[in-house]
């Protein structure tokens, strides 16, 4: 049999979020520290050329001669500072005055700004052309000795700057690519052992079986974050313990519960064989045979109902019932046993109830048959409606307070020894539980020594479902 198929590791998908959310603000990070690494430069550059433009016109307009200041190129290339930097200053007829270009960089024509006008940023010219290095470029007009007209060109190459910048970028590039990386190392090593509670969870699980589903996980120990689900699942456990450990008292009880007829068909029908009997004999066997086939019957048409209603298969068909005549009915019926009994039957109830007819029929007659069944002789069994709650009270022996509370599991009797060959064989009020349980209502009893009571709490409920079959009553 393959292996179901496996979803993506939680760990690696959220080390991998993680990760991404790392690199995210690394990058964002890093764009932000280049654009401003990038604007200073730029601003940096754009100052120290207007400044340049500044100090060449004053010193040319303070210079005696040309000659004089064409005798003293060391002075402007210490003015310049390094070998990005160029100055040219050209004589009205392009002749060159002063031409200071270290690398020899090709110069375009750049139309000067005017004498009077102090320069701008928006002034300065940034050249690019195929295959030669960036170049930004400021132009001006200038007075010189004797009020000569001298064109001024100061510029910088930017390819120190763009190597700057192209290396901070890659720095960007690796620092991002490195911290998501270790974001995603360091990640998944921590939610590896956030994991480890959950892990140690399933462990713990996967060694729960039948025989030991009364152990719990311990919460305690585990982060804060896991604690409702250990609390559930503790809770579903301590469920499954308790059905489990109805269903095998309801195994053992349903075994003995069978056993007693068939041991009785058994050993009377074996008693019958041993010798040659009479007609009237095993006319007698017969009907003893049919007894406990009729006990049998109702056993298990008592247990399909149960399961039937324990999974919902018994669809409610609610209508307006009569409970006093409902009433009259079910003291006809057990008129003839209570006469036996020396009992009198009280039909109190009155007024319309919507409920399904069949059902609430088999209750009622379920309650009135054990209340019939231990009444003290001469008492009266009353059938009583108060407000929404139908009521059956019979007078006799209080019923224990250890017992109130498992009077409607299935085969639990007060006294076994008190079984007649036509009860329930135990069923009959987890009969009246489960009717209850499908009107959305309650079952309950009450018991002291003045009378026993069981009470049929009705809620409200809407009309119109499929109507169904129940099994004759218990």
């Amino acid at each position: 049999m393959s292996e179901p198929a496996r979803g993506p590791s939680l760990a690696w998908r959220l080390a991998l979020a993680f990760a991404a959310v790392c690199a995210l603000v690394l990058g964002v990070a890093g764009v932000f520290l280049y654009r401003s690494l990038e604007a200073e430069l730029i601003y940096r550059d754009d100052q120290a050329l207007l400044g340049r433009l500044e100090q060449v016109r004053a010193l040319l307009q303070d210079s005696d001669s040309l000659d004089a200041l064409q005798q003293r190129p060391r002075l402007y290339q210490n003015m310049l500072g390094n070998q990005e930097s160029l100055l040219l200053v050209n004589r009205a007829d392009g002749s060159p005055v002063i031409a200071i270009n270290p690398r020899g960089q090709q110069v375009p024509q750049v139309a000067p700004i005017p004498e009077q006008r102090s320069p701008q940023p928006a002034d300065i010219h940034d050249w690019r052309a195929p295959g030669a290095t960036p170049l930004l470029l400021l132009a001006g007009q200038a007075q010189g000795p004797r009020g000569e007209a001298l064109t001024v060109v100061v510029g910088k190459q930017l390819a120190e700057r763009e190597a700057m910048l192209a290396s901070y970028r890659l720095r960007v590039y690796l620092a991002a690519g490195a911290g998501a990386l270790l974001a995603f190392a360091v990640g998944l090593l921590l939610l590896r052992r956030a994991l480890r509670p959950l892990r140690q969870m399933a462990r713990t699980v996967a060694q729960i079986d039948l025989r030991s589903l009364d152990r719990r996980l311990q919460w305690r120990t585990i982060p804060k974050e896991l604690h409702e689900p250990v609390q559930a699942l503790n809770g579903m456990l301590a469920r499954l313990d308790d059905s489990f450990g109805r269903l095998s008292q309801f195994s053992a009880d349903l075994a003995h519960e069978i056993r007693t007829p068939l041991h009785n068909l058994l050993g009377s029908n074996g008693l019958a064989l041993s010798q040659p009997r009479s007609s009237d004999e095993y006319q007698e066997l017969l009907a003893s045979n049919v007894e406990e086939f009729e006990r049998l019957n109702r056993m298990v048409e008592n247990l399909l109902f149960l399961a039937r209603a324990d999974h919902g298969q018994r669809l409610l068909n609610l209508q307006a019932v009569d409970l006093h005549e409902l009433g009259e009915d079910l003291c006809a019926y057990f008129e003839a046993l209570a006469d036996d009994r020396q009992l009198r039957l009280d039909n109190q109830l009155h007024g319309c109830l919507d409920a399904d007819l069949q059902l609430l029929q088999r209750a009622l007659g379920n309650l009135l048959a054990n209340a019939v069944r231990h009444a003290t002789p001469g008492s009266t069994v009353v059938l009583a409606r108060v407000g929404a709650q139908l009521t059956v009270s019979n007078q006799g022996e209080p019923i224990a307070p250890q017992h109130l509370g498992r009077l409607f599991d299935r085969f639990y009797r007060v006294d076994a020894s008190r079984a007649e060959p036509g009860d329930s064989g135990g069923l009959g009020l987890a009969i009246v539980q489960s009717i209850m349980q499908l009107h959305g209502g309650q079952v309950t009893v009450s018991s002291d020594a003045q009378a026993t009571v069981f009470s049929l709490a009705f809620t409200p409920s809407d009309r119109g479902t499929a109507p169904a079959t129940a099994p004759s009553s218990a």
